[in-house]
């Protein structure tokens, strides 16, 4: 198949990444709804997480889509095409590093926002997503970049 058809946009996406994404994009947006400083907060932090969410959505969940099929061994030819994006995605490694800084600092804003507005719902909010985004940088990023190692590797004894 040509990379243009763009299989891989068709694997199963882990369930547990998306329905991530689902309840974190909700509790923005509900939080953008509230009064004061919590609905400021979560404005500013709706502005970078949402596109940052859309951006890992087609290139990250993608390539982990790939996980289930690997771990059984299942290498095909095809496969070589999710390469460029994980290539792209290593290139990106350090403005990646900074837009993670740059949430994280809208989440300590949330959450300063959620404190002094005695709001333990948005607190816990924020508490969440900022271990969501340590995840990321020390979970589900890093693999990214094994299974593209993996697949150089695989492909190339293929």
């Amino acid at each position: 198949m040509s990379s243009r058809t763009g299989w891989y946009r068709n694997l199963n996406i882990p369930d547990a990444l998306r329905l991530c994404h689902d309840e974190a994009r909700a509790e923005l947006v509900r939080a953008t709804t509230e009064e004061g400083r919590i609905a400021k907060a979560a404005k500013r932090l709706a502005d970078l997480c949402l596109p940052h969410f859309q951006w890992e959505e087609k290139t990250v969940f993608p390539v982990l889509g790939l996980l289930p099929e690997l771990t059984r061994g299942d290498i095909r030819p095809e496969m070589i095409e999710v390469l460029p994006m994980i290539a792209d995605f290593s290139a990106r490694h350090d403005a990646l590093a900074n837009q993670h800084q740059l949430i994280l600092s809208a989440v300590e804003g949330l959450l300063v926002a959620a404190h002094r507005e005695k709001n333990r719902e948005y607190a816990e909010f924020a508490y969440n997503l900022r271990v969501h985004e340590r995840i990321e940088d020390e979970v589900t990023y890093p693999t990214v970049l094994l299974i593209g190692r993996y697949l150089r590797q695989s492909l190339a004894m293929h």
